[in-house]
Order: C-alpha cells, then sequence, then structure tokens
C-alpha cells in the first residue's frame, strides 16, 4: 500500500517560521497566525504572500469585517487592512487575549485571567469596540468562555466553563443573560451551525444545539475537543479519538486535536502524545501519518487550510484531493518514486 503524506496532497504549502496558532480562509485570502506573533497573508488561490505583520504572539483568534482583518494576540486586540497589511491600531485588553469577532463594524473580544494558585480561570472580560478601535462597552464575568460566536440580531453568544456553564447571549447595551442547557457539563468548544443555532460540545461527550429548539446529544462520554458544522452536518472531535456525528462514528488512536469537513469528506487530526495523524473519512477511512502535531484546520467552499506545530500552512482542494487518492498508477513502486518527486518538485516551487 502506498504511504500518502499531507504534502502529496496538498496544492501548496507555505511556512510560517513557528508553530502555527490559528488558521482563516475568507474569500480569496489565507491567513494564519504563529505561536511567535507573525501574521501572514497569502492568496488562497495562488499561495503568493499579500502581506505580512508582526506583532507580540501567540496570535489566539482572528476575524474579517469592512476590509480589515481583528487579531487578538498575547493581551491585546490589532486591526489590520485586509488588502495592504498596515496595522490600524492596537489595543490592550485585560489579562489574556482569546477570541475576536466582528460584523457591520462591531468588534468583539474577550480576554482571560488564570490565576496559578488555583490552577483555573477566575476572571473574563467582554470588549466591545467600534472599527476605529474605540471601548464602547465592556462585561465581567467569573467564567472563561470557551466559544464566541455572533448571532444573527447582532449580539454575541458565549459557551461557559465553570461555575454556571450553559452559554450567555449580549447585545449592545444590554446586561449579559444566562442560559442553561440540556447538559450541566461546562462548555470545550462550539461553532455557529445555521442562522441562530449554535453547536456547543461539553466536557462529558455531548453536543448541545441551541436555537427556536434546543437538543443534547450524547455520542460518547470523552470531553469534546473539536466540532464544525458544514454541508453534511456536525463533525465531532473527542479527547479518546472518536470522530463522529449523527450519522456515524470512528475511532482513530490518540486525542483529536481538530476537525473539518471538506465537500462530503470529514477530516480530522490526532495527537497520541509522540505522535500527529490525519484521518479522512469519505467511503472508506484514510490514515496519513503526519510529522508535526496538526493543531489548525479550516475550510471554505471546497478547500481546506491547515497549520501545524512546525509552522507550515497546506491549502487541499477537494477535487485535487479525491483526484489524488483514487489514482491507481500510484500502485506501482516505480510511479509511487515519480509521485515523491512531483511531491518534492511542488515543495521546491511553492518555497
Amino acid at each position: 500500500m502506498v504511504e500518502r503524506t499531507l504534502e502529496s496532497l496538498a496544492s501548496f504549502v507555505r511556512d510560517l517560521g513557528s508553530a502555527c496558532s490559528v488558521i482563516r480562509l475568507s474569500g480569496d485570502l489565507l491567513l494564519a497566525g504563529s505561536h511567535e506573533g507573525l501574521l501572514l497573508c497569502w492568496g488562497a488561490v495562488d499561495g503568493d504572500e499579500r502581506w505580512r505583520v508582526e506583532v507580540e504572539g501567540p496570535i489566539s483568534d482572528l476575524a474579517l469585517d469592512g476590509g480589515r482583518v481583528y487579531a487578538t494576540a498575547s493581551a491585546s486586540l490589532h486591526a489590520v487592512d485586509a488588502a495592504s497589511g498596515e496595522l490600524l491600531w492596537s489595543r490592550e485588553l485585560e489579562g489574556a487575549s482569546d477570541y475576536v469577532q466582528a460584523w457591520n463594524g462591531v468588534v468583539w473580544a474577550t480576554s482571560s485571567v488564570y490565576e496559578l494558585e488555583v490552577a483555573d480561570f477566575v476572571e473574563s472580560t467582554i470588549w466591545r469596540f467600534d472599527e476605529g478601535g474605540k471601548e464602547q462597552e465592556r462585561w465581567v464575568m467569573a467564567e472563561r468562555p470557551w466559544h464566541l460566536g455572533l448571532h444573527e440580531d447582532g449580539g454575541i453568544l458565549l459557551g461557559l466553563g465553570r461555575p454556571r456553564c450553559g452559554y450567555l447571549r449580549i447585545r449592545q447595551g444590554e446586561q449579559a443573560e444566562h442560559f442553561e442547557l440540556g447538559s450541566a457539563s461546562p462548555v470545550t468548544c462550539g461553532v455557529c451551525g445555521s442562522e441562530d443555532r449554535f453547536l456547543l460540545g461539553h466536557a462529558d461527550g455531548t453536543i448541545s444545539t441551541t436555537g427556536s429548539t434546543e437538543t443534547t446529544d450524547n455520542l460518547c462520554d470523552s470531553l469534546v475537543t473539536a466540532i464544525t458544522a458544514g454541508p453534511i452536518g456536525w463533525i465531532s472531535g473527542h479527547d479518546d479519538g472518536t470522530i463522529g456525528s449523527l450519522a456515524a462514528s470512528h475511532q482513530v488512536e490518540g486525542a483529536i486535536d481538530a476537525v473539518a469537513s471538506l465537500g462530503s469528506d470529514a477530516w480530522a487530526s490526532s495527537w497520541t502524545g509522540t505522535k500527529s495523524s490525519l484521518t479522512i473519512l469519505t467511503e472508506s477511512v484514510t490514515n496519513i501519518a503526519h510529522d508535526s502535531r496538526l493543531r489548525q484546520m479550516h475550510s471554505m467552499n471546497e478547500v481546506l487550510a491547515l497549520g501545524d506545530d512546525l509552522g507550515k500552512v497546506f491549502i487541499v482542494e477537494s477535487e485535487v484531493v479525491t483526484r489524488r487518492l483514487s489514482d491507481e498508477e500510484e500502485s506501482s513502486p516505480e510511479n509511487f518514486r515519480n509521485s515523491e518527486l512531483r511531491a518534492r518538485l511542488r515543495m521546491l516551487r511553492n518555497r
């Protein structure tokens, strides 16, 4: 059997120089932030570098709105011109910056304070800025949010850890409103599904759906480490290596770091503590070993971006991956050597 590599499936590969901490696809842009604080922008189709900005890292989250890129990094929030890469403004937050979302000129960010003596987060702040960086409002709470999503009414939804768990709804000019979920377990991750529906993963392995009707699904008892929503429905990843949806589940060695949908396929990266793997679930299962931990994934349409701890950024396209995975010619040793040569040539061209 031919040993596949991520490089052989990728349309192009780029290098951040240090561990990739966040990755985003938006329109014709590919954005990636590093642990050291480098924010790089490439063309999502051609892979050409558009611009780069260096701030104090790590970069934790990215959002795009109105021709601007907003980045939370270290203890700050930054605004960057999406076309030129010019750093427009920076604002210091209290504690470590976590998430950022932006819509229609309104910028939301969260920051949290970790107390070493109690080994837990003791306070978080939700910030609202205008597009010029002027602070409009702030809310302080005891929990750390583990998901920040935009609501269709212009407000935000936050999935909470202990002590309250559940979620918060916040609108401009209003007090935060707390809601309980079907599971009282802490929220560990989340994603916006469709319209006003959010999917929230819990420490007890359940998946909660918010909206006009709220449901809770029990796929397994292991902590939800990642969740995504796509054309094939939601996909969850768990600490025990379970990759699942309402339709089916599959288990791999190690814990799941990230999940994504690419066309009708589910992709998941896992880490055993010493070994990194990528699993592609189609009508069959494809397992690909990788030389570094793959913590970051983001898909848009038929394109998937991945980032690893060595700082490598990969773009894979659904049609290309399908063709290469089904290429029976690579089954012979000679054709496999040719495939390796083509992959190396691609790597050289992409440097």
